[in-house]
């Protein structure tokens, strides 16, 4: 949903509605490939440091956006706008970077096959574990060669060892030729085997048939059909899993009856193992009415729905989780009464796919014309307990609303960005923070904090926990961030990382699957 309160949560909103349309929207220009080895220690940092910097330390010449991080911390991954981060030219646009935090090099990603910049944008990318694999989306045509059809978003991945990259959305003998289709929004696995993404194309599952092909754009529209501009909210934009080892593509999002939804999935996660997969949908993947919650006391008697949520643009959906073992799609966004509830669009599973951590609106506030706001809440997938986690200090309300959690692999520490004010005591400032929990005592902290401790002079989001929970990556606006700065907030964010002052446990608590 739209955050009118932080310009950057801003740009991610409305991001996230435009993918529920035509597809992504994107950005970018590439150069050089570097190959590096996967990590072996961790990361060394002292505090707070500015991971999209330009060369020889300069200031970047546009604002950055944080993606992800590696499993151990050593790699931070971003997309910038700015054109001096690195040494070779830049084309133009948005593109993807990876910080080493140990050595300070700082490289660009979504190369070509052979190195070369490319001639597209990238918006969304993700890293595996070690970091040797980067997944990412362009509308580029000069990523690897023989592309059938020129400036469509394809999900592509980067091996940073061999510097090779490959299409993952589909083969270069498409039958889809239609340019209006896209793919975009890739996850990837800890090992790098599994990539998850949305599509509109036709033609990457073969096992699918749709009884009503031509009805419209998507998976069951005859091949070369243009999506409908009539009703952007309804285009078939599905969620498939590509196997990089069998190279095989299967539809994820499918109904009772094996058929693609009819109509936007979006922002897929999966678990380190590949085998659990998150997502949210406007689509009727299953039968409406009652949907009983796995070892839920009762069964919940309706779907709770946001708020207004008709009166304006989409901002929430049911959230999914697919388990690869049984083949099974369930709802996961219960709420604390059992009912299966809309959530915001930055839902996501635990690094083990035990768990999904999504936000969910209450009464008041303002947010994007909607007079709610939004509360995380942890759903134990095994046993359909749910908590809220962002509900504030005993005794307080707010109408600031919280999202975009990020959980460690042992899955005590959730980060979250929020702009309530009730969840630490204390002075409190009106930009977003990002805080964390310890969900074993349920103790709440804001971790992105000026070198004194105090608040930051502008807003803070976007985090992502390394698995290990030894770093953060996020984003901000913040000048007050860094040892030895202290700037205004700028108009625009930057990427940052940090120490988190945790580590998590190395034990076999990383490992639990959901089986049911």
């Amino acid at each position: 949903m739209t955050r009118t309160t932080r310009t950057t949560r801003t740009t991610r909103g409305t991001r996230d509605r435009r993918l529920l349309g035509a597809g992504s929207v994107l950005a970018a220009a590439v150069a050089l490939a570097v190959t590096a080895a996967p990590a072996q220690a961790d990361p060394v940092l002292r505090g707070t440091v500015r991971i999209s910097t330009g060369v020889n330390g300069a200031a970047p010449d546009d604002q950055s956006w944080s993606q992800g991080v590696s499993a151990d911390g050593r790699y931070a991954l971003f997309t910038s706008w700015a054109k001096n981060l690195v040494p070779q030219p830049t084309v133009g646009g948005r593109d993807a970077y990876l910080r080493d935090l140990r050595t300070g090099r700082t490289e660009r990603v979504n190369l070509s096959d052979s190195g070369e910049a490319l001639n597209g944008w990238t918006d969304q990318a993700a890293i595996n574990a070690d970091g040797r694999y980067v997944a990412f989306e362009s509308n580029a045509d000069n990523v690897v060669p023989g592309m059938q059809v020129k400036g469509r978003t394809e999900v592509y991945l980067r091996d940073r060892r061999t510097g090779r990259t490959e299409l993952v959305s589909g083969g270069l003998t498409a039958t889809d030729t239609d340019q209006f289709h896209a793919s975009y929004a890739p996850q990837i696995s800890a090992d790098g085997r599994y990539v998850v993404y949305v599509s509109s194309r036709t033609d990457l599952d073969p096992t699918v048939v749709d009884p009503a092909p031509g009805a419209g754009a998507g998976a069951g529209a005859a091949p070369g059909a243009a999506p409908s501009l009539a009703r952007p909210y309804t285009w078939k934009i599905n969620v498939y899993l590509t196997d990089r080892r069998t190279h095989t593509t299967r539809l994820i999002s499918r109904d009772t009856a094996g058929k693609p939804g009819e109509s936007t999935s979006f922002r897929p996660t999966i678990s380190a193992n590949g085998r659990t997969i998150g997502f949210g949908s406007l689509s009727e993947l299953l039968p409406t009415g009652p949907t009983p919650a796995p070892a839920a006391p009762t069964a919940p008697s309706a779907r709770a729905a946001a708020p207004e949520l008709a009166l304006a643009r989409p901002t929430s959906a049911v959230y999914y989780t697919w388990n690869a073992a049984s083949g099974k799609l369930t709802p996961a966004s219960y709420d604390v009464d059992g009912k299966v509830a809309d959530a915001d669009f930055d839902a996501t599973v635990s690094p083990d796919g035990r768990y999904a951590v999504y936000s969910l609106p209450e009464p008041g506030g303002s947010t994007g014309g909607h007079r709610y706001h939004t509360v995380l809440h942890v759903r134990d997938l095994r046993t359909g307990a749910v908590r809220k986690v962002s509900g504030g200090l005993p005794g307080t309300t707010s109408v600031g609303s919280s999202g975009h959690g990020s959980i460690t692999a042992d899955n005590r520490w959730l980060y979250f960005d929020s702009a309530a004010d009730n969840l630490v005591p204390g002075p409190q400032h009106p930009g977003w923070d990002v805080y964390r929990q310890d969900l074993r005592t349920g103790r709440t902290e804001r971790v992105t904090t000026a070198p004194d401790g105090s608040a930051g002079n502008g807003s803070s989001n976007a985090p992502f926990v390394s698995a290990a929970g030894n770093t953060l990556v996020f984003e901000s606006t913040s000048g007050n961030l860094v040892a030895g700065t202290d700037a205004p907030a700028a108009e625009g964010s930057q990427a940052f990382a940090r120490p988190t002052g945790s580590r998590s446990d190395d034990g076999d608590d990383q490992g639990e699957d959901q089986d049911d």
